[in-house]
């Protein structure tokens, strides 16, 4: 009997696995200057269950009036996105004003930002196909927290966010 409970364990383990493989994991790795460090590692299907239920409605209201905005525009940015995307590496922008420094890449089927700064420095990568898929969506109507964080998994294996304020360091990774 022992053996049967253990074996349904192990089952729902794998499953659980197998669910959390399938779907992505983002890693929210923060450092505090004194040296703690907070790694929370996050199923991405756990995280999209819960982006309703997050008291956001003020944000989400906030994201639909700046697509609401720009929703006439979305044909025109489709058509840069997707040359920007099928072009080669390069540099796209370069700003240097003393010792600040902004740089936009596009590396492979990533935009790469760059802010740099004495103080601060800023590294963020989009995925093109993110892009593609929340301009699609924007297109559709309202965007919510949870179609963005759907969205995510399409950004599999990115560090999408790498941000050092001179204090706190944190990166955000979808794996």
């Amino acid at each position: 009997m022992w053996l049967r409970v253990a074996k349904v364990l192990a089952s729902i383990a794998v499953v659980l696995g197998v669910v959390v493989a399938a779907t992505g994991v983002m890693v929210v790795d923060v450092k505090k200057p004194d040296g703690t460090r907070l790694v929370v590692p996050m199923p991405l299907l756990l995280v999209q269950a819960a982006a309703p239920l997050a008291p956001t409605q003020a944000a989400a209201a906030g994201i639909e009036r700046q697509v609401a905005r720009v929703r006439r525009y979305l044909p025109a940015a489709e058509e840069v996105l997707a040359a920007v995307a099928g072009s080669r590496d390069s540099d796209l922008a370069r700003v240097d004003k003393g010792d600040e420094h902004v740089r936009v890449r596009k590396v492979g089927d990533s935009l790469h930002i760059r802010v740099e700064s004495p103080r601060k420095k800023v590294e963020l990568n989009v995925p093109f196909e993110l892009a593609r898929r929340a301009l699609d969506r924007a297109r559709d109507g309202p965007l919510s927290p949870a179609d963005l964080v759907a969205l995510l998994r399409h950004s599999r294996l990115t560090q999408l966010a790498d941000v050092d304020d001179g204090g706190d360091h944190v990166k955000i990774t979808i794996w």
